[in-house]
């Protein structure tokens, strides 16, 4: 299985070596319990069942001054741990922005793009910041993945993050494969009209809002979105995605579970679509 959303920002090892990390994960990411050492996170994937998790970083250079964390630390950590594959994140803000998503993906060997609206302080829709990054993303044919709906970081703005303001990026690049995080929550029922008209957008399961991950998923797929629907029209554009540390991914996988969707769609969420966008499949 792959987990398509996770962020290495409480590892132990990271965190006590690098105080504006440990600042920047405190203050803009808003996560104040003890950082884990990495073998923790290790062995919560193998328990999950998760044999490769996407490492995503988020540049906010420009809105909060920092990196969270850097593209240079996710590349070393996908270097060392077979169990990792890395995104690259850039700031939108920055006018050389499509040239350092190009070294990352280049030079550091990164397999996508990491968004966050909300935190980095621009829309999805914006022509100036955001479209040349999407230019880039097919010219690298390379997925870009983005925070849709309520941001839990404590200067997370949702405003940003409608996924309504995603759908001129998905008329003019329909070459890019984009994902949207949370399913988009509360707008599901915009980010579900988007992904039923529009085949390069996927959506990913880290919903959170409820008590747990079985319940906010039980609501939110099981009942607002329904499952015959994901059966029958979105089995191409489902993606697992836990969004630890804010969530154990033990946990969100059992959620999934608990829909007790078809073997077929499970494969599809928990496998293959990700491995599709990531270009792994082929290598077991």
């Amino acid at each position: 299985m792959i987990d398509f959303h996770t962020h290495p920002v409480m590892i132990q090892e990271l965190v006590r070596s690098d105080e504006a990390l440990a600042r920047a994960v405190r203050e803009v990411f808003g996560l104040l319990f003890p950082p884990q050492p990495l073998e923790i996170l290790l062995r919560e994937l193998t328990a999950a069942g998760i044999d490769r998790a996407v490492l995503l970083p988020l540049d906010c250079t420009t809105a909060h001054g920092c990196r969270i964390p850097g593209n240079e630390t996710v590349a070393e950590l996908a270097g060392k741990h077979e169990q990792f594959l890395g995104f690259a994140s850039v700031d939108p803000g920055l006018p050389d922005a499509p040239k350092q998503l190009e070294r990352a993906i280049r030079s550091l060997g990164l397999l996508g793009l990491k968004l966050d609206p909300a935190l980095q302080r621009f829309l999805p829709n914006d022509r100036e910041r955001a479209f040349p990054l999407y230019a880039a993303c097919g010219e690298l044919d390379i997925p870009v993945l983005l925070h849709g709906g309520l941001s839990w970081a404590p200067p997370g703005q949702a405003r940003f993050a409608n996924p309504t303001l995603l759908e001129e990026a998905l008329q003019e690049f329909p070459e890019v494969q984009f994902v949207l995080a949370h399913f988009g929550w509360p707008w599901i029922g915009e980010a579900l009209m988007l992904a039923l008209k529009y085949r390069n957008l996927s959506l990913d399961t880290s919903i959170i809002f409820a008590r747990t991950p079985a319940e906010a998923l039980r609501q939110v797929l099981g009942g607002q979105v329904g499952i015959p629907v994901l059966e029958g029209s979105l089995p191409d554009q489902l993606v697992f995605g836990s969004n630890y540390p804010r969530q154990d991914i033990r946990r969100a996988v059992r959620g999934v579970k608990a829909l007790s969707l078809s073997p077929a769609l499970e494969q599809h969420l928990f496998r293959g679509n990700a491995a599709r966008l990531l270009k792994l499949e082929g290598q077991g």
